[in-house]
């Protein structure tokens, strides 16, 4: 912030030398109207003027920028709660295949199963 203060007490003090030193006067006409100003005052107010419309322009190139950003961060913010919920879904069956078995699959009384034995028969 200091910087900008002081480019533009700087550049205040080279307009204000230069309008002193260009004290001529200069007749502007523009459209309907006329003006009589000495040189240097008309040319620092044409500087003052553009760099005022270029201000401007620089605030609304400035919100441009802002929403351009905005968007890509509600689109990465989408991209990461799609993530975060893949990731969830992932860990829950992890936990659900690491998780023991109940006590009845475990001794194999929920299954009905058919062994072959040694000779043959089905018991």
């Amino acid at each position: 912030m200091k910087s900008y203060i002081l480019a533009i007490t700087v550049t205040m003090f080279l307009s204000a030398l230069f309008a002193f030193q260009n004290i001529g006067d200069v007749t502007v006409r523009f459209l309907i109207f006329e003006w009589m100003l000495p040189q240097g005052v008309w040319e620092v107010l044409v500087f003052c003027a553009g760099a005022a419309i270029m201000w401007i322009f620089s605030i609304f190139s400035m919100f441009e920028v802002r929403g351009k950003y905005k968007k890509e961060i509600k689109a990465k913010d989408e991209k990461i709660a799609a993530v975060e919920k893949e990731k969830k879904t992932i860990l829950e069956s992890v936990a659900a295949a690491r998780a023991p078995l109940p006590a009845s699959e475990e001794t194999g009384q929920g299954h009905n199963t058919e062994v072959n034995a040694p000779g043959g028969m089905v018991e």
